[in-house]
């Protein structure tokens, strides 16, 4: 954040900042705020369970969905600035007065985006995650089976939903290059397929607990599970992204 607004100063990049320099700045604030929340609500978590279970005043195994909900609560900030930002992409679009179109003359399919492999090992992980919860349930499709199938085509409707929007529906920002719109759709989408492998893996997982009584190892694979999925959505994004490279003269405005 801090260089765009090196880079994109309010004076001749207005179209950046929809909503005013201030609101961007407050909304920075509000990130590193809540980063650095979560950041020490997690220091006293591991200093406070390091000091019960070293004590042997609790059971770890007690302590077994700590992980997951603190990985959880590791995307607070993520959520937050996502929906800042597609706010500030509706009021782009609002203010913008400009009657040119572009458009890419390349046809938007989904391979124009991630390669068939990724798809396929995406659709492989959630047939083989059905599959697994069948044979350990020993194929009797109980509510914990079904609950586990609709949670799984929920999650995997979404990003679904989501990929097709970014590829077939409207710029989310209006002043966006063609170039810039590719990379980011490309960047997006395989993190989607990556996030999708995660969720059937975990799923698996997490029945293999039960069938195998691994529960001495699920706060090691919750944590680096989470790990995962940071590295896997929002690594890609730094690593994809250079925004060295990304055209801001897009957004500057006329004196």
């Amino acid at each position: 954040m801090s260089y765009v607004f090196e880079q994109c100063p309010y004076a001749t990049h207005k179209k950046m900042y929809p909503k005013g320099y201030e609101n961007a700045l407050k909304v920075k604030f509000t990130f590193s705020l809540v980063s650095h929340v979560v950041l020490l609500i997690g220091l006293v978590i591991y200093v406070a369970l390091g000091i019960l279970i070293f004590t042997e005043r609790a059971n770890l195994e007690k302590f077994n969905f700590v992980p997951l909900a603190y990985g959880i609560a590791q995307g607070i900030p993520f959520f937050l600035i996502e929906v800042s930002g597609f706010k500030q992409f509706k009021q782009m679009r609002a203010l913008n007065q400009s009657n040119k179109r572009t458009a890419d003359l390349n046809p938007r399919s989904l391979f124009s985006f991630i390669s068939p492999l990724q798809l396929a090992l995406a659709v492989f992980a959630c047939v083989l995650c059905v599959l697994l919860i069948l044979v350990f349930n020993d194929f009797v499709f109980n509510s914990k089976v079904i609950t586990l199938f609709i949670s799984l085509l929920l999650c995997n409707t979404l990003f679904f939903v989501l990929g097709y929007k970014l590829i077939h529906g409207k710029k989310l920002d209006p002043h966006q290059s063609a170039k810039d719109r590719h990379i980011a759709t490309k960047t997006a989408l395989s993190s989607f397929i990556s996030v999708s492998i995660l969720v059937s893996v975990f799923f698996i997982f997490n029945q293999s607990v039960d069938a195998y009584s691994l529960d001495i190892w699920e706060p090691l694979f919750n944590s680096l599970y989470w790990l995962l999925v940071m590295l896997l959505s929002t690594g890609q994004v730094l690593l994809n992204v250079n925004l060295q490279e990304v055209d801001f003269d897009v957004y500057k405005t006329a004196n």
